[in-house]
């Protein structure tokens, strides 16, 4: 039988899913279902199927970024681009009828999003950056939905309060990625490693490749992020800075979005960096899986994003610098050497 492959033509972001591994490769929920059978977080399994449904969700997304609109009609597209905030909508409906969760705090929308008080109010509050993207891309851009979830501090079965925003960074129970592109694919841990699956276009699930956990590429010569942070008047622009100019090697990719450039930081090395970018559906999440592949990440000064805690302010952003840590400290350091100057010059 010949041996087909899918193979997205922008590797490595896309990735391989072979037809022989069709019948024994593992489908997300059951590797989910496995890694919490080994280390439990609760005693309802909510977790296993709000992954699950998060999972499903990103389906339809994924579709409608294929389309590249909002209004999929027979034999047609619609005119109206996919949008942040459509792709929230998608994930709040799903989500506010599944009883896993009890408040989603979206990216896209000032204040957080609670269920009716008739529905049931789960374990677990949802954060998500529902369609990271360029707008300035047009044909076929490379974008990404981010989610986190952590466990609720309020009383359960009563919607959500603000206390259950309240959370320290590093109580993340499971945060993940998904990618759309030429494929779709997706990126998650529990605590565990760090694994990817990528979507079967016929049989509509995510599957395992590659069957071991991710890791960090050690060397590299990347630095993943716009390349207007060269020129900001910041400690962690000027270490970036610093840190191109003397190494003639290093070049500065964007995808367009933060989950994109992760995808390539991951088999490439590098760092990543964005400044103000949103704590709990941005840093906190990609902070989480990339010290899972091996990385670390900080705010660009030394202070661990898993160490942050979040006040009253859950949109609270802060500066985000992660990926090899060789990398990540020689452009701090660069960075602190030019504060250091520039106050001294003050006095």
């Amino acid at each position: 039988m010949m041996d087909v492959h899918l193979k997205s033509p922008m590797s490595p972001l896309g990735g391989n899913l072979s037809s022989k591994v069709s019948k024994a490769a593992t489908v997300f929920p059951s590797h989910v279902r496995r890694t919490f059978m080994s280390s439990p977080v609760d005693y309802t399994g909510e977790i296993v199927r709000l992954l699950d449904d998060i999972a499903t969700q990103t389906h339809a997304i994924s579709a409608f970024v294929a389309e590249g609109s909002e209004t999929i009609t027979y034999g047609q597209v619609g005119t109206q681009q996919i949008t942040s905030e459509f792709a929230t909508r998608l994930l709040y409906r799903s989500l506010a009828h599944d009883g896993y969760s009890c408040l989603i705090l979206a990216k896209s929308r000032e204040q957080p999003l609670t269920f009716p008080e008739e529905v049931p109010h789960g374990g677990y509050v949802v954060c998500i950056s529902a369609l990271d993207a360029d707008p300035r891309a047009v044909d076929q851009p490379v974008c990404g939905t981010i989610f986190s979830i952590y466990k609720r501090k309020s009383s359960t079965s009563l919607p959500g309060k603000y206390i259950d925003l309240k959370q320290k960074a590093s109580d993340q129970v499971a945060a993940g990625f998904v990618v759309y592109g030429p494929s779709t694919v997706l990126y998650y841990t529990m605590g565990h490693g760090l694994y990817s699956f990528v979507l079967h276009p016929v049989a509509m699930q995510y599957f395992l490749q590659p069957d071991q956990r991710l890791t960090i590429k050690e060397k590299s010569t990347a630095v993943y992020g716009k390349r207007t942070i060269v020129s900001s008047n910041t400690p962690l622009g000027k270490g970036v800075k610093n840190y191109v100019d003397s190494n003639h090697d290093v070049k500065m990719y964007h995808t367009g979005c933060m989950a994109g450039n992760v995808a390539l930081m991951m088999p490439n090395g590098g760092a990543l960096v964005k400044p103000d970018a949103h704590l709990l559906c941005e840093c906190a999440p990609l902070a989480f899986i990339i010290e899972q592949a091996g990385g670390v990440a900080t705010n660009g000064e030394g202070t661990r994003i898993l160490d942050l805690t979040v006040g009253d302010d859950y949109h609270m952003k802060v500066n985000f610098l992660a990926g090899v840590e060789e990398i990540v400290h020689e452009i701090e350091r660069l960075g602190k050497g030019v504060a250091a100057a520039d106050s001294a010059d003050t006095k």
